[in-house]
């Protein structure tokens, strides 16, 4: 197969052949890089010349190093064709046998003397060749020799002696063109496309050895269409060996350098080559010419990632990890790239020394600025490994953490954040880096940690200062708890000392995270915007953005929300972050649960559970409460129930994400009339909140869940005294929670104010654009305005419940959670007036309001406000209940 493209030689050496019959002896050298075809080419000329019925006598140079060894003379004298020599004459050398039979034999015709591998020939027995071919130069004797023309021989006159010699020719075999490529394949296959022949020719450097294992590797590709990517990176391990071979047959010092380019990779340079193997510069340039014609190298590397591992695996491990330690102090003192001296600490494990710890980290911050968070990784982790203990080893832990963040957020709650709390509990961490362990803990829901860390923060620095454009939830969690919770005089920040409580949290409240909190809410939600808009996803504002956007959640601009996260979500997963990717997919769940996205909600938390897997994790609480609350609007109790069958990890329980949780099993506890239950877990919710800091109105509404509770359990007066602690509590009048507020409120009034209250929750929630609620309270609506009367207006609100309940989720029905369920015993009927006993009875027998203003002659207000205690005296929510409680009650 390779000699589609050596006729030529091969042709020059049977006209030597013909031309040695009618002259003297010729000797023929054919030198060429390994792996060029030489031997190949003598096995094909020998059988020519055997076929013409010539001596052929043949050697080779490799057995004459090998073990046991097999001289040159003894190869060529087995093959002489005399008798051996008689009983009793005395022994002679393979030489001198070969010496007194070659004229004999070249007596009967042309004698072909053929040695591969010359170079691998001790000079005394190459030279006593030579010089017996020169004896008889009148016989008909051709010599054909094979030699590496950048290999040095054993002894370096050897090479002169061939120049010197009359009658002697070189045939030099170079690497083979696009046309002999394109040939070769064609040997194998049908006509190659012209992207194979490229690639092929690219790879093996058109060398008839590397080509040929190519083939071997592809061999069951079809190379009439254009190779793949795929195809272009796979292993291509016969091409691997080829390349050690051509490496072995060309000397130690190919096989040295060889090694060290496949530890060096790009930071190889003939200066560094010279210094690690202590080879000459000139001696360097000869060798790496040699490997670049040869196919194996183009430039300073191998052509294919599968010859440097394959070379870089026969090192072995004890020497390459010395080779890439000195590589990498050779590097770092010639100023190389951090990275690049990162590379070969990271091959050899070695952080013993400060430098090499120092240009870890700089390497890791070269990565992350290239997006190469893997490296990145990497690089800290190696740093981490015998960093001694102090500030350089919570440092690098720190920026392990926001990093780490990018790929998995339950590796910095598990690795990072115990060490990262030791240091901070005994004193050792700096100031510098609380405000990165706060945001570290802020993220993880370890509010009453991260509140610790700032508690201590501001007293050594201005709390307005520090927090003042920090990321809003830290902000606000500072500004809300450090007055909310009992703190020394002494132990408060400098810049408020003297100032009273309401005047030091006026201060702080004056920031824009603290705005939110008792001003504007579209102001804040302005400034969430302004801040997501001009902020790029990076380590240091993934948890400012992750807040804006919960900020946006708050403010009830959820749409704005959604479409924020879908942004963060897709550039995350673009940029290989899966850890931002969960953090912004369960931001987006949330938005998608309160938009009634239930199934698009659904898919946003299996997003995130793809990566936060391990469920000690915070996150993993906050994920599986949002899975069940989706689930409990869906109606599906069976799936809420096993999702809260599972055992709780205690680091639940520790975080802020433990009241959501709680939140969805008290829903799921109401939904399946189990009230007591519900309120249970409501009630130790605003336990929870008051210890984490969070207890505001604003940011845990705890207090109105508790209140819906009390009114399934039949005790208004608990859930009125819970409603006006949360009215009170807090300074937002509109959105989502003032609308939850005033649905309680109807509940608890009269039918024409509830019926009022009730419209203006259907005002707020379609404001809120939170569409499950919504379609709820236009049922409640629809009821209180059957109660009225008012049929038409009746029907149409819970039409259009049942559209906003279909749009949420095709099939649903919008059945309030109170007529989901059996309803609890109400209280003991309380004795009617005369006067209500009257307006009961004539209501009994179907009376209208106004008919029985009319009939009584009071007016239709009075009638109203005789059926609100009429209804609260009897236990009864509906006017066609006032005939069957007061037959039962009369009985």
């Amino acid at each position: 197969m390779v000699f589609v493209s050596r006729e030529k030689e091969l042709g020059l050496l049977k006209a030597a052949l013909f031309s040695c019959g009618r002259g003297p002896s010729r000797t023929i050298v054919v030198t060429g890089d390994a792996g060029a075809g030489k031997s190949a080419l003598l096995h094909a000329f020998t059988e020519h010349a055997m076929t013409a019925k010539f001596t052929v006598l043949s050697a080779q140079g490799r057995a004459v190093t090998a073990d046991p060894p097999l001289s040159l003379f003894h190869q060529l004298a087995a093959q002489l064709p005399v008798s051996p020599p008689e009983r009793g004459t005395v022994p002679t050398s393979p030489a001198v046998q070969f010496a007194t039979a070659l004229p004999r034999v070249a007596e009967g015709g042309t004698t072909v003397v053929c040695v591969d591998d010359v170079q691998e020939i001790p000079w005394s027995q190459l030279d006593f060749l030579i010089q017996t071919v020169t004896w008889h130069r009148d016989r008909r004797i051709l010599l054909v020799v094979t030699d590496l023309p950048h290999l040095p021989h054993r002894e370096a006159p050897a090479k002169t002696e061939f120049l010197r010699r009359p009658y002697t020719e070189h045939i030099r075999l170079g690497p083979l063109d696009t046309r002999a490529v394109r040939e070769l394949i064609a040997t194998e296959s049908d006509p190659p496309h012209d992207r194979w022949v490229r690639l092929l020719q690219h790879l093996s450097g058109g060398s008839p050895l590397l080509l040929s294992a190519l083939l071997e590797d592809f061999k069951n590709r079809d190379m009439t269409l254009p190779p793949s990517e795929t195809e272009q990176s796979t292993e291509l391990a016969m091409y691997g060996q080829a390349v050690m071979s051509v490496l072995r047959r060309s000397g130690c010092a190919a096989v040295k350098i060889g090694c060290l380019l496949s530890v060096l990779g790009d930071s190889a340079s003939p200066e560094l080559l010279s210094r690690m193997s202590r080879i000459s510069p000139s001696l360097i340039d000869a060798q790496l010419a040699s490997l670049r014609d040869s196919g194996v190298i183009d430039g300073m590397s191998f052509r294919h990632p599968t010859a440097q591992r394959t070379v870089l695996s026969d090192v072995d491990p004890s020497v390459r990890t010395k080779v890439h330690i000195k590589v990498a102090a050779a590097l770092y003192s010639a100023g190389a790239p951090a990275t690049e001296v990162a590379r070969h600490l990271l091959a050899a494990r070695s952080t013993k020394e400060p430098w090499q710890r120092t240009v870890l980290r700089n390497a890791a911050e070269t990565a992350m600025g290239e997006e190469d968070t893997q490296l990145a990784v990497r690089c800290l982790e190696l740093a981490l490994e015998d960093c001694p203990e102090g500030i350089d080893r919570i440092e690098i832990h720190m920026r392990l953490a926001l990093v780490a963040l990018r790929m998995n957020p339950t590796t910095v709650e598990a690795r990072h954040l115990p060490e990262l709390m030791d240091a901070f509990q005994s004193g050792t961490m700096p100031g510098a880096a609380c405000d990165g362990l706060a945001d570290l803990l802020f993220g993880c829901g370890r509010l009453e940690e991260a509140f610790t860390v700032l508690q201590k923060q501001g007293t050594e620095t201005s709390a307005g200062d520090v927090r003042a454009g920090d990321h809003p939830n830290i902000a606000w969690l500072w500004a809300w708890s450090s007055f909310r919770t009992p703190v020394d005089a002494d132990e408060r920040p400098a810049a408020f000392a003297g100032r009273t409580a309401q005047e030091s949290a006026t201060a702080l409240f004056r920031t824009a995270e603290g705005n939110f909190l008792i001003g504007d809410r579209d102001d804040w939600a302005t400034a969430a915007e302004n801040l997501l808009e001009v902020s790029a996803l990076s380590d240091a504002t993934v948890w400012s953005l992750s807040s804006a956007v919960k900020a946006l959640i708050i403010t009830d601009r959820l749409e704005s929300a959604w479409r924020w996260c879908e942004r963060i979500v897709k550039e995350s997963a673009e940029r290989e972050a899966p850890g931002w990717e969960a953090v912004f997919a369960l931001l987006q769940a949330v938005a998608a649960l309160r938009q009634g996205k239930l199934t698009a909600g659904l898919d946003c938390v299996r997003r995130v559970q793809r990566v936060i897997t391990e469920r000690s994790s915070a996150m993993a609480c906050a994920a599986e409460s949002t899975l069940a609350a989706l689930y409990i609007e869906m109606g599906r109790y069976d799936e809420a129930t096993r999702v809260f069958a599972k055992p709780v990890p205690p680091a639940w329980e520790k975080s802020v994400y433990w009241l959501s949780y709680l939140r969805a099993r008290g829903c799921l506890f109401i939904a399946t009339n189990r009230p007591h239950a519900g309120l249970s877990d409501y009630l130790r919710i605003g336990k929870l909140a008051e210890r984490f800091h969070v207890d505001h109105p604003t940011l845990v509404p705890w207090r109105l869940f508790a209140a819906e509770a009390w009114l399934e359990l039949g005790h208004p007066k608990q859930a009125a005294y819970l409603l006006a602690e949360h009215t009170a509590g807090g300074p937002r009048k509109s959105g989502r929670n003032q609308a939850m507020a005033l649905r309680l409120e109807a509940a608890l009034a009269g039918p024409h104010a509830r019926t009022r209250l009730l419209l203006k929750a259907v005002r707020e929630f379609h404001a809120s654009g939170d569409r499950p609620e919504l379609a709820r309270t236009l049922i409640d609506l629809g009821e209180a305005l059957r109660v009225l009367e008012h049929d038409t207006w009746a029907q149409l609100a819970r039409r259009t419940a049942t559209a906003i309940a279909h749009s949420c989720l095709p099939g649903a029905a919008p059945v309030p959670r109170q007529e989901a369920r059996p309803e609890p015993p109400g209280p003991a009927p309380q004795k009617l007036t005369r006067a209500e006993h009257r307006v009961a009875e004539l209501v009994a027998k179907g009376l209208t309001n106004r008919q029985v203003a009319r009939r009584l002659h009071i007016t239709a207000s009075t009638v109203e406000q005789h059926l609100t205690r009429i209804y609260q005296k009897l236990g009864i929510t509906h006017r066609k209940e006032v005939g069957t409680r007061l037959g039962s009650r009369t009985a």
